[in-house]
């Protein structure tokens, strides 16, 4: 079933100081894409500045487009681009074109509240989950199955009986901040592919042209445990403001969709670096006016020992701390866990990604991806578990390092563990109050 079955309008396509009346059909398909059949332009010379020019990959000239239908609904776009043009006879032109953001909006009953929804792709909820917060009503719904492109996930913040100054630039902030969460809880970068939104009386449909979304490939939740992960994600909107706009892009390597099992680790590593870049964590052992000295010395002694002269180049290596050193340091000043991870995971992980870049060709392979598998889950969950901490998360996760079973975090323990030990706590507290 479409979206929004097509609509006829009537309206005028314009082009620089060109404008011409025109009749067209506009809707939104299941996926959520732009449907649009312009009628022919006539007469043909009123058709012609919509010729498509230049060569090939050449950006096009803009087309603004608007119109209005019998039944109220109102169409715009200022970013409507010339796909074909032909000049059939009978002194008319016919031309096709799409659109990369376009809006339906009309008129609705002023009592309906104002809201703003997003409606994406790949994310989802088995159950509906629903919010209390100082910007609204919040709802988060929707699920289909994993293949299907079918914007069927939205997440609605509704304003109450009355919108309050700068709500609809903060409802805009939030849901931005809950999409990059729910991002990283899926594996797969959510952007919505339209907007509902009512504002004042009117209900608009924005509609942005998105390619195909990529199927999620290690989501640390699933969709059915969503709540932890959304609780976290309203709690620290507040309590940790500037915390997901710093690990966007570690967000972004993480979710981004890619043709080779080679591309995930270097993505996950990637990550990993974004992390580092934007931590507190200096990147020299010695303060650089202090380190002169010592470079001196070291660069003197070279050429004492009759060192080739290209080495002086290398001495500012020496206070550069490694990534190495680098995420050794993360890990314990924040306290994450690892000690479920291989003892050597961390230099054959850098080991892996350098062999990776400066070869194109993973190392380790005696069994079919084995070894790159195994670097791309220790990768992936080293990241995950520092984003959960830096946004504070306590709860339970799906771990790929344990074959997708679930761990409590903080703590990282199984949650067969953590389970065993309430219910023997349980039976010693039942036993107390017996006393």
């Amino acid at each position: 079933m479409p979206i929004l079955n097509p609509i006829r309008f009537d309206g005028t396509l314009s082009i620089r100081d060109h404008a011409v009346p025109i009749a067209f059909r506009a809707g939104m398909d299941d996926d959520g894409g732009l449907t649009l059949a312009l009628d022919p332009i006539q007469p043909a010379r009123a058709g012609t500045p919509f010729h498509v020019e230049g060569e090939p990959l050449q950006a096009q000239a803009a087309c603004s487009l608007d119109g209005r239908s019998d039944d109220g609904w109102r169409f715009a776009s200022d970013t409507l681009y010339v796909t074909s043009w032909r000049r059939p006879p009978n002194d008319r032109v016919e031309i096709e074109a799409d659109c990369s953001i376009a809006s339906f909006s009309r008129d609705v009953p002023t009592d309906h509240q104002d809201l703003r929804a997003w409606y994406f792709r790949k994310l989802g909820t088995i159950r509906g989950i629903e919010r209390q917060t100082r910007l609204g009503r919040l709802v988060f719904t929707g699920y289909t199955q994993r293949p299907m492109q079918v914007p069927a996930a939205v997440i609605a913040i509704h304003a109450g009986a009355q919108e309050r100054a700068g709500w609809w630039e903060e409802s805009e902030r939030f849901l931005i901040h809950l999409a990059r969460v729910l991002s990283f809880a899926s594996d797969v970068y959510a952007l919505p592919v339209y907007e509902q939104s009512v504002r004042h009386g009117v209900m608009t449909l924005r509609v942005i042209r998105r390619g195909p979304a990529p199927s999620p490939y290690m989501p640390p939740f699933d969709a059915l445990f969503m709540d932890q992960i959304f609780a976290c994600a309203v709690r620290i909107f507040d309590e940790r403001p500037g915390v997901i706009e710093q690990l966007e892009p570690a967000i972004r390597w993480m979710t981004a969709g890619v043709a080779y099992q080679e591309s995930r680790l270097l993505n996950a590593m990637s990550a990993l670096e974004s992390i580092l870049a934007r931590s507190d964590l200096p990147d020299r052992f010695m303060d650089q006016s202090a380190f002169t000295e010592l470079k001196r010395r070291v660069r003197r002694f070279l050429r004492a020992e009759h060192a080739p002269s290209r080495m002086g180049g290398k001495v500012d290596e020496l206070n550069r701390r490694s990534f190495r050193d680098k995420i050794a340091d993360l890990i314990a000043s924040r306290g994450i866990i690892v000690a479920d991870l291989p003892s050597d995971w961390l230099p054959s992980l850098i080991e892996a990604r350098n062999v990776l870049v400066h070869t194109g060709v993973a190392p380790d392979l005696a069994a079919p991806d084995g070894r790159l598998l195994d670097h791309i889950i220790w990768a992936r969950e080293i990241v995950t578990r520092i984003i959960l901490d830096a946004i504070g998360f306590s709860g339970q996760y799906q771990s790929w390092l344990h074959r997708s079973a679930y761990l409590s975090f903080p703590g990282c323990r199984p949650m067969s563990e953590v389970a065993a030990g309430l219910s023997i706590n349980s039976v010693r507290i039942d036993r107390r109050t017996r006393r």
